[in-house]
């Protein structure tokens, strides 16, 4: 017995049946696959064309940027070049550039113009370079410069100090104005005062100023203890400083006393004499010449002595006087140094010892 299919067909009008062949069941199977099979590759179309109009529309946008970017470019690489371009060129080229065509006929000339640039920023280099190096010996030069003029100065002041010393040799002018005609008159009041400072007691006995340890009058012996007249000063000074004459002369005794240790005595001009006491060394020897400033011996403390100092004495005509204002004196206070030391008839001295000038016709000359 053959296979039938019932198929039963409802409505709202009822219900139909009837029976299918094998026959009419293969032919609705194959509608069916058919049917499901174009159902299966229209949607697979549909999605294919989907998603190729995607892609189509994306590759469209990715399109029209890279155009708008590209335009842009253009654009500045229009406004470069023309900047490049010499002025001549750029008046050939004030057309805007829409085609790139037109960029490229202009390139040779922006080429050129850059080689151009190129040479002249080597150039610059160079130069540069060079203004660097100049400026490293400007540099170095002023500063050789500079310390010239810094060894000027000192000159400048040394020889304005030497001025102000010079004036006060000479002594000051009436009315700011310089008589050139008193110049040989003032070289030899000038030569008197120096020659008097060479050959009377004054300066330090040594090369610096030292402290005074006990000045010159009634004191109590540091040894012994008992009171009586101090005959000179003491001044501090390390065992070994050269001790320096204070005036030119003569060696009267260079000996060793148990009281000054070793000591020295120089005999001077116009009645003056020294001594110097407690030395380390004795450096010269009697009736030996000395001259200002010459090492006579070497700081100690022999003889009474509770430290090393120098004992320094000043005497006129054998009678002791302050040795204080003697080694104060110099150029600056040379007059007023006689009002200090007034047991020195020196009004007679300076008469004695003052040349004889004449006085030519006087020549003014306005400082």
């Amino acid at each position: 017995m053959r296979r039938r299919l019932l198929i039963t067909v409802t409505n709202y009008l009822g219900f139909t049946q009837f029976y299918l062949t094998i026959t009419h069941q293969r032919i609705l199977i194959t509608v069916l696959t058919l049917a499901l099979l174009s159902l299966v590759v229209g949607n697979g179309v549909l999605v294919w064309l989907g998603t190729s109009q995607r892609s189509t529309l994306q590759q469209s946008e990715i399109w029209r940027l890279a155009h708008i970017k590209s335009n842009d470019q253009i654009q500045k690489l229009q406004t470069s070049v023309t900047k490049l371009l010499p002025p001549s060129k750029r008046l050939e080229t004030h057309f805007i550039v829409t085609d790139f065509q037109q960029l490229l006929s202009i390139a040779p000339a922006a080429a050129v113009s850059i080689e151009q640039l190129q040479s002249k920023a080597k150039q610059d280099h160079f130069t540069i370079q060079a203004l660097k190096r100049r400026l490293t010996e400007l540099a170095h030069s002023r500063y050789e410069v500079s310390q010239t003029l810094l060894t000027y100065t000192k000159k400048v002041s040394d020889l304005e100090h030497s001025l102000m010393q010079l004036q006060g040799v000479l002594g000051d002018q009436v009315g700011g104005e310089f008589d050139l005609t008193l110049v040989p008159q003032m070289m030899q009041t000038a030569q008197q005062k120096l020659t008097l400072l060479t050959h009377i007691p004054n300066a330090w006995p040594m090369a610096k100023q030292a402290v005074v340890t006990s000045a010159y009058g009634y004191r109590l012996h540091p040894i012994t203890g008992t009171r009586k007249m101090h005959k000179g000063i003491d001044l501090r000074c390390a065992k070994g400083t050269p001790i320096l004459a204070t005036a030119s002369g003569v060696v009267t005794s260079s000996i060793k006393t148990s009281g000054f240790g070793n000591i020295i005595s120089l005999t001077h001009s116009y009645g003056f004499s020294t001594r110097y006491a407690h030395l380390q060394k004795r450096l010269v020897s009697k009736a030996e010449f000395v001259h200002k400033g010459q090492v006579i011996g070497l700081c100690g403390s022999t003889g009474l002595s509770s430290a090393p100092h120098l004992h320094y004495e000043v005497q006129f005509l054998a009678k002791q006087g302050n040795p204080r204002p003697f080694i104060n004196w110099n150029l600056s206070n040379f007059d007023v140094f006689f009002q200090q030391v007034k047991e020195v008839q020196w009004e007679y001295l300076i008469k004695l010892t003052q040349p004889k000038s004449t006085h030519p016709k006087s020549t003014r000359v306005k400082q």
